[in-house]
């Protein structure tokens, strides 16, 4: 009996590393051009997605789109983290060591393995304090074909600020995309908002109600370096 498992040990072995190195991924799928047309309305972003390119700043729905043949195992998807950059689940403990997650965590993580390689995606909710925008960064609002801009005055609040000049030209009540450019930060030079709404004055902006696809990425990793981009066509032909 001893010789006979000493015999099968080593093609079990075989057959492991056989299904290791044989690994399928389903393919990346492209995402909904005409979606992201409709939401997003920076040209940086959307010559990015027609190069096939996921960059930060694009909505979380992209990712979602890009990996929706996924299965669990291969991915894993809306895990609460402290920072940006941490891949340590943030959970906490309650009475009768019962776990949950704290509903004013703000940033998630995205991990999921390609035939290249394992893939890191961080986003969180948006909030002007912790996207770090402060008076002197410009809010540019865009609406139809034309971009309205003004210099920030000061934060209201974390979802609230107010700008200089009065952009009446803007519709009060309807969602609009926007973006922050930074006047001076170390290394932000422009952010982007999925969900801001003018109020009555034509000064001040809110962060509209969003949901987790609509959060902005924030951060990318492939294969343990910080990436600007993740080239999922490459990936696809590389699979093929």
């Amino acid at each position: 009996m001893k010789q006979i498992k000493h015999i099968f040990l080593p093609f079990a072995l075989l057959f492991i590393l056989f299904q290791v190195g044989c690994a399928h991924y389903p393919p990346l799928q492209e995402p909904d051009a005409q979606m992201f047309k409709s939401t997003v309305h920076s040209e940086t972003l959307r010559d990015s997605l027609t190069q096939g390119k996921l960059t930060a700043g694009m909505p979380r729905f992209v990712v979602s789109q890009l990996f929706k043949n996924y299965v669990d195992g291969s991915r894993e998807t809306k895990v609460p983290v402290a920072t940006l950059g941490s891949k340590q689940r943030l959970e906490e403990e309650e009475g009768w060591s019962r776990k949950f997650v704290d509903p004013n965590i703000n940033v998630f993580l995205d991990k999921y393995e390609t035939s290249e390689g394992r893939l890191y995606v961080w986003y969180q909710r948006p909030d002007f304090y912790r996207m770090d925008v402060s008076a002197r960064d410009t809010l540019c609002v865009f609406y139809e074909d034309t971009v309205y801009c003004s210099v920030i005055n000061y934060l209201n609040k974390s979802s609230v600020l107010t700008v200089r000049d009065s952009l009446s030209q803007l519709p009060t009540d309807t969602t609009l995309f926007a973006e922050i450019r930074y006047n001076d930060h170390p290394w932000r030079e422009v952010s982007y908002w999925y969900s801001i709404e003018m109020l009555s004055n034509a000064k001040t902006f809110k962060l509209g109600d969003t949901n987790y696809e609509f959060y902005p990425i924030e951060l990318l990793e492939f294969n343990n370096e910080p990436v600007s981009s993740f080239k999922w066509r490459e990936v696809n032909k590389n699979e093929d």
